[in-house]
């Protein structure tokens, strides 16, 4: 574990684990406020919450560079997450809040079984209700926000779908800051949970915005770009018939993706994503693979030419 500017930061495997430095204040400041089980449980909820994303992106073939733990929540570092298939989007926000229901459904099981009290029951409760909600606003970069995004992107267009959730990300932000607000003019309290958090949410829209003008393509390009270490591969197999634009929908943004270009059943090409999105750049995304990739002179010829 190292001491850094930012926090503390330890690393599991290839992904950094990180405590941001509001983090670190929430014992010292629970303490002072005489709310220090209420912390321990909401610090509880948020290991569950991230351990579950960590679980979904391996079991998705997601690459995690590193986890950040806020107050309120984590930052996945995936790369681009908007590089991802919608699906796998998806999934990896879904993780997060489907932990949290978990860990009350199974609280719950327990308390009507007798093997928890009530006090453990609510405790489990505060931990990680609050969290499983707040994390389901439909608001970027929430995981409610990007499981909208992998929703509607398909039908309104990546751009439209994250102007939407950015915009419900400010909305977010404005609501909390009100509702922290009236708090405090009801009970003289601040509440600095929904501060963080709108701070948080209006934070992270430029952000999100940079990430999602870096396209699809160029998205890849970064993820592929050398750094001193092999790269995962995959495999695809695609009929000659296949468009470029169609086939680089298969690739992924955290490992190289090999195409095997069939014509009928026998195998006429390989290339690899970086052929295709030259030839993509080119503005080639709608020509089949076969006029691509191989030379024809009356079909695809040449059994095996190797361009990767």
């Amino acid at each position: 574990m190292n001491r850094l500017p930012g926090g503390i930061e330890l690393r599991l495997g290839g992904t950094a684990l990180r405590l941001h430095p509001l983090t670190l204040l929430l014992p010292p400041l629970a303490a002072r406020l005489g709310l220090p089980g209420e912390v321990k449980a909401l610090l509880a909820g948020l290991a569950l919450h991230e351990a579950s994303h960590l679980l979904a992106a391996k079991l998705l073939g997601v690459r995690v560079n590193a986890l950040t733990l806020l107050p309120f929540g984590g930052v996945l570092d995936v790369g681009n997450p908007y590089a991802l298939a919608p699906g796998r989007l998806f999934a990896l926000a879904l993780a997060g809040p489907l932990g949290n229901l978990a860990a009350i459904l199974v609280a719950a099981g327990l308390a009507q079984a007798g093997r928890l009290s009530p006090a453990g029951f609510r405790a489990a409760l505060n931990g990680n209700l609050p969290l499983m909600l707040f994390n389901l606003l439909p608001a970027l970069p929430l995981d409610g926000g990007r499981m909208l995004f992998a929703l509607l992107s398909p039908r309104l267009g990546r751009a439209r779908a994250a102007r939407l959730g950015a915009a419900a990300g400010y909305a977010a932000a404005g609501l909390l800051s009100l509702l922290a607000l009236l708090g405090w003019q009801q009970t003289g309290r601040l509440n600095l949970s929904p501060v963080f958090a709108a701070v948080f949410l209006a934070a992270s829209a430029p952000g999100e915005r940079r990430a999602l003008a870096d396209t699809r393509a160029q998205a890849l390009l970064n993820a592929l770009r050398p750094a001193g270490a092999p790269v995962p591969a995959r495999l695809v197999a695609v009929g000659g018939d296949c468009t470029v634009r169609e086939a680089l929908r298969a690739a992924a943004p955290d490992a190289a993706t090999i195409y095997a270009v069939y014509d009928g059943l026998a195998l006429a090409a390989l290339a690899d994503d970086r052929r295709l999105l030259s030839a993509a750049a080119e503005g080639r995304g709608e020509e089949g693979l076969a006029g691509v990739l191989l030379r024809r002179a009356g079909g695809m010829q040449n059994p095996v030419d190797a361009q990767c």
